[in-house]
């Protein structure tokens, strides 16, 4: 899953008659007297982007395009219907434009269409929505306690096959193609479920984009969500709901448990973005510059985000501005060449480097404003 930010539609309460919600209690104020270590509440990536904590994704939505990108894509971001930790509103899923990005920084984008995206962004979506009502299955269990469970966060982990999924496989099944890690608030109580995605071409297949909150939506994935053993309550639910699958019952929950949904309000639209304004020629110019400074300083940019040492990096990030500067404004970076060979006005040389540097930022800014 890969979601980011979160909607300001606030979370209805409980009703008198729903399952009451456990207050979380203050904390209390520690007596010793030791001073508590200062953590900066800041968490940044190798690219100095701040990420956010509750998917160590960057904090800043990217939708500027990727290089090599042929064609506009959406960035609108549709509203989940999935309560979002920490916050009285939902989380927010991808834009196209930044699905697409994900899928090239992760080195899965080479065979992937801009024209695909819009389906495939649907089905993530969807797919998403049917684990977040699956796991709220299990969740019932618990409504006589926690009236508002919410996700907090959550992790993917494609190539960290879960026990299940090995028993499976050892028995002539097929792999589970993805598996996420959510991490659920249940009311100051965090709880990891283990989310297991498989191809069940068994299954109907259908030929249009799912609808986001379309339960039935026929798209050959069999989603298998269960919490994961990390408690001695976890083991306990899943005996009764095994034993309760055994016997054709159920669990139960109050009607308004734990909050109403996007599609008891009938917002059932597409989950897609609907179709992107065509880039400019400045526009088009611009991406392809991107694509020649992502052939042309990929080496100073892998070396700068695996130096080490003060010394190393301070020489790698000048490679990498050199490199950009080569691309962006070729003048400034031969006098620097020069400058550096001479040994005379290297200062103002390398500021002018920088200069380039912030001057392509702003060329981004201008071009594609609010797309960071």
């Amino acid at each position: 899953a890969n979601m980011g930010g979160s909607s300001s539609k606030p979370a209805a309460p409980a009703e008198g008659g729903g399952c009451p919600v456990m207050k979380k209690k203050p904390e209390e104020q520690s007596d010793s007297l030791c001073p508590v270590k200062y953590k900066n509440p800041n968490v940044y990536n190798v690219y100095g982007q701040k990420l956010d904590p509750s998917n160590m994704m960057p904090a800043a939505a990217q939708q500027m395009p990727s290089p090599g990108q042929k064609e506009a894509l959406p960035t609108n971001r549709v509203v989940s219907g999935i309560a979002k930790g920490g916050t009285d509103s939902t989380w927010v899923y991808p834009s196209e434009q930044m699905f697409y990005n994900s899928l090239k920084r992760k080195g899965k984008g080479s065979d992937v269409k801009e024209e695909d995206v819009s389906m495939m962004v649907a089905i993530h979506n969807n797919m998403n929505e049917r684990t977040w009502r699956d796991l709220l299955e299990w969740e019932k269990l618990h409504c006589a306690t926690c009236g508002d469970p919410r996700l907090l966060r959550f992790v993917g982990m494609p190539d960290d096959l879960s026990p299940k999924a090995r028993l499976r496989m050892l028995t002539g099944q097929a792999a589970p193609f993805d598996r996420h890690d959510w991490v659920v608030d249940r009311c100051g109580t965090e709880v990891r479920y283990i989310i297991d995605y498989y191809h069940d071409t068994s299954m109907p297949a259908g030929t249009e984009a799912p609808r986001q909150h379309d339960l039935a939506a026929k798209t050959q994935i069999w989603v298998d969500v269960r919490p994961a053993l990390d408690s001695p309550q976890a083991l306990m639910d899943r005996v009764r709901m095994t034993f309760m699958g055994m016997v054709g019952q159920q669990p139960q929950a109050p009607p308004d448990w734990p909050t109403q949904m996007p599609e008891a309000r009938g917002e059932l639209g597409p989950a897609g973005g609907g179709k992107a304004k065509e880039w400019t020629k400045a526009q088009k110019a611009f991406v392809d510059k991107l694509s020649r400074l992502d052939t042309e300083c990929s080496k100073p940019m892998e070396a700068l985000a695996k130096c080490n040492g003060e010394e190393e990096c301070a020489k790698a990030a000048m490679a990498r501005d050199l490199c950009v500067a080569q691309v962006h404004c070729p003048k400034v970076a031969t006098a620097f060449i020069a400058a550096l060979s001479s040994g005379k006005g290297m200062e103002g040389a390398y500021e002018k480097l920088l200069k380039c540097g912030a001057d392509l930022a702003e060329e981004s800014n201008k071009l594609f404003p609010g797309q960071k």
